[in-house]
């Protein structure tokens, strides 16, 4: 009985700590999920650089959430222009209060990493990249 209490215990602190580790995401994590999600939609906590630039940035040490979601999908298989959003919450303001702090951009990206080449004016990127 007392074997299955602490197995029981051990079992339950690793899959809190599991939940916790698994909810915590770099940008670019969610960014390739969103683009295999069947919604076009992913979301999480940031962590790592990113997140610890936003603390530094806003002042407030609360975590980071992360939503994207996708707009547009291309017809460049794996390639979608994503929303994404992030928002640090109890940010201090100027006047001494609190407040959420939040980033909003748009991207075009592929599953590789890259943007997708549908609607790119090739010739024009050349001559700008002096190829």
């Amino acid at each position: 009985m007392i074997a299955s209490r602490y197995f029981i215990i051990a079992t339950l602190a690793l899959v809190t700590t599991t939940a916790s580790a698994a909810e915590s995401f770099s940008v670019r994590a969610l960014l390739m999920q969103a683009l295999d999600a069947p919604d076009g939609k992913s979301k999480g906590i940031v962590a790592g650089k990113e997140a610890d630039a936003i603390h530094t940035a806003t002042g407030a040490s609360d975590p980071v959430r992360a939503e994207v979601s996708t707009i547009k999908k291309f017809n460049q298989e794996g390639c979608s222009r994503l929303a994404v959003k992030l928002v640090q919450p109890n940010a201090p303001t100027k006047d001494g209060g609190r407040a959420d702090f939040a980033l909003n951009y748009e991207l075009n990206l592929c599953r590789n990493g890259t943007p997708p080449s549908e609607g790119m004016d090739l010739g024009k990127a050349a001559k700008i990249l002096g190829n």
